[in-house]
């Protein structure tokens, strides 16, 4: 899985970043944070990003910060969010804002974001709420249980189920030991044991 790509901006549009590497131009949406924080045409940058895997095709996400991944990944792994939706709430409030309204559970606030509603609103609250810090340099569990969470669903899996699953996994204190591959092969490896039995 890439972490991140570096290269040269070709342009930017509303909602999408291209990105020239070794002779490869890159289609990356974004959301409005990044695109705002990124240098324009002509200028080297690094992207952190994430691939989506789907029936009809791939998307790459693109991030200006690890911190910003982390949070899309926490969102997205929550049920019914998808990336489209995960990146309309980093463009439609700030990372430590929106952290700071879970905590608070301000449904209302979060609500105002376009195409987030109530119901999901609390979804989310319920899921994250004191679960996320804006810390560059925090641990990066989420990101780890999106990505997995991701792939279980492209094997064929009930993303819900794999996201529960994956959850449980996490949590575990042997797992907690691990860090970066080997922490996200045992999960995924777990994961399927789990999911292949509970089916």
């Amino acid at each position: 899985m890439w972490n991140s790509i570096k290269g040269v901006v070709t342009h930017i549009g509303a909602e999408v970043l291209y990105l020239e590497n070794n002779g490869l131009e890159w289609e990356i949406e974004a959301s409005a944070s990044t695109l705002s924080r990124l240098p324009r045409d002509g200028k080297e940058v690094k992207v952190y990003t994430y691939l989506q895997h789907k029936e009809d095709g791939m998307k790459l996400y693109g991030f200006s910060s690890p911190s910003e991944k982390q949070l899309f990944l926490s969102v997205i792994g929550v049920s019914g969010v998808g990336p489209k939706l995960g990146l309309k709430i980093l463009s439609g409030m700030k990372p430590e804002d929106f952290i700071s309204a879970l905590d608070r559970e301000d449904v209302d606030s979060l609500s105002r974001i376009p195409g987030l509603g109530k119901k999901t609103a609390q979804k989310i609250i319920l899921q994250l709420r004191g679960k996320l810090t804006g810390d560059d340099e925090a641990p990066l569990p989420a990101q780890a249980g999106g990505e997995i969470i991701e792939a279980l669903a492209a094997m064929g899996f009930d993303k819900k189920l794999a996201a529960r699953s994956v959850g449980k996994i996490l949590e575990s204190p042997a797992i907690k030991k691990l860090n970066g591959q080997d922490r996200d092969q045992e999960v995924m490896r777990l994961a399927i044991v789990d999911l292949s039995s509970a089916g």
